[in-house]
């Protein structure tokens, strides 16, 4: 058994709206937790109040199913309806970059996603990437070229994207008895910490598998700390064009009782 706090940081950067939003939900039927973080598409406030809404109702779906890629895809139909009555202009429909994450009881720890926010998971003060972008840079890394400026904007799957692909990764904990930490970013909280190298990129040839971990210090140290500490160096990095910047911490602690 596992016992987790979790906490977000989150900044507005130069944008007008905040347009991230995180949930998280523990099911006691089940015992699945379930966190989500949602980077809406656009600066508008039609995104800003959808997401308030559909993040919660998808950690709830994660948790009942256990199954993030799933509770992604069973929701989809329900946001494409909900859509319409939005008061948005009408070539700017509201839409998402989603991450979700689904602790078991027994250890095991699902990551779903659809676009291109990131999960990071550190132990030790090491940390590796699990998700791969879904974005036009990363098609491009795959055909063996260099992302072009804008090739990171251009995503190629989203939360309400229904043809997009789902990708999944699962991390099995294992018997060692010590805390895990995960955190779940939107690209503005990742993007600079990326290119000032404290944060693992992608894999040069755009592979969805994990990332060979490594020394990452600014993960470190306690949870509320850290995360505003990620979200404020990432907008001071660039701030007359920083986008919104999110990060979800969550700790991971083995309950030593068990």
């Amino acid at each position: 058994m596992f016992t987790t706090s979790q906490t977000t940081s989150q900044h507005i950067g130069s944008r007008t709206h905040q347009c991230d939003t995180t949930a998280h939900h523990h099911n006691p039927a089940t015992g699945h937790r379930a966190w989500v973080l949602l980077d809406g598409i656009g600066d508008h406030d039609h995104t800003a109040a959808w997401i308030d809404t559909a993040a919660p109702a998808l950690a709830q779906l994660a948790a009942r199913l256990g199954d993030p890629g799933a509770a992604i895809r069973q929701i989809r139909p329900r946001l494409h309806a909900e859509r319409p009555a939005l008061d948005h202009p009408e070539d700017w429909l509201a839409d998402a970059a989603a991450v979700v994450a689904v602790l078991t009881p027994t250890g095991r720890l699902a990551i779903a996603w659809a676009g291109d926010c990131r999960a990071y998971y550190a132990e030790n003060g090491r940390s590796r990437l699990l998700t791969c972008d879904h974005n036009e840079a990363t098609r491009q890394r795959r055909e063996g070229r260099a992302p072009e400026p804008d090739a990171h904007d251009r995503l190629t799957s989203s939360l309400c994207f229904s043809t997009g692909v789902i990708d999944t990764v699962t991390v099995d904990f294992g018997p060692r008895r010590r805390t895990r930490r995960l955190l779940l970013a939107s690209d503005g909280a990742y993007l600079p910490h990326e290119e000032a190298g404290t944060l693992p990129p992608p894999h040069p040839n755009g592979s969805s598998r994990p990332g060979l971990s490594a020394l990452t210090p600014l993960l470190t140290g306690p949870l509320g700390t850290t995360a505003q500490r990620i979200t404020d160096l990432a907008v001071h990095a660039g701030p007359t064009r920083a986008d919104n910047a999110t990060a979800m911490l969550i700790d991971i602690h083995p309950n030593h009782a068990v």
